[in-house]
């Protein structure tokens, strides 16, 4: 199932595509839109905004810009950008992210990294090792996962080392004001890499 929904909108419409693919690499993409119609609307106007949502676990918005149709007449090519440092994607994981998304919310694990940055900054807490390991502790007990936990302690760690000394460091210069406010578009990226990598 198709968990990804996407709506179209500028100042005065807003419509919703029939489908489509981002490529993060090139950051292009393909629309399919409901009729011809709807399909000459978006080209005449050329530039949009998309707000991206994958379930309700995360979304993001780009700035579209439509180039041209393909020769089915509801099939445009299509250029993107997002506000989110490109520098974000470099730092994705595949195995970590997938195995991450497949026995826990990726949404609730980097909202609970937040919490721990926040309260590191506020002087609440510190990272030593008995809090990791009632933080861990505490995560298994409520997603009440079976399996290999110390395998997957690991996958954990190292989604919290990526975001404390590469995505907040190196991305955000320790501003975790500025971090807040892209979590959720930091969260769906690395989702959608996810489900292309899976889907090659």
């Amino acid at each position: 199932m198709n968990r990804y929904a996407h709506i179209l909108y500028d100042d005065n419409s807003y419509c919703s595509p029939k489908r489509a693919t981002f490529d993060f690499r090139t950051k292009t993409g393909l629309m399919t839109t409901w009729s011809k119609e709807q399909a000459q609307e978006l080209l005449e106007k050329k530039y949009w905004t998309c707000l991206s949502a994958y379930s309700l676990e995360c979304s993001i918005r780009r700035k579209i810009t439509f180039e041209r149709k393909h020769s089915d007449v509801n099939l445009l090519y299509f250029k993107y950008s997002t506000e989110l440092p490109e520098s974000v994607e470099s730092y994705f994981d595949f195995e970590t992210i997938e195995t991450i998304s497949k026995f826990f919310s990726l949404r609730q694990i980097t909202e609970d990294v937040y919490t721990m940055l926040k309260e590191y900054e506020r002087g609440i807490m510190t990272f030593e090792e008995h809090f990791f390991s009632n933080w861990l502790i505490k995560i298994f007990e409520e997603s009440e996962v079976e399996g290999d936990r110390k395998s997957l302690e690991v996958f954990l760690m190292r989604y919290v080392e990526i975001f404390v000394t590469k995505i907040l460091w190196n991305t955000y210069g320790g501003d975790l004001n500025r971090l807040r406010k892209d979590l959720s578009a930091i969260v769906y990226t690395y989702t959608e890499m996810k489900d292309f990598f899976e889907g090659v």
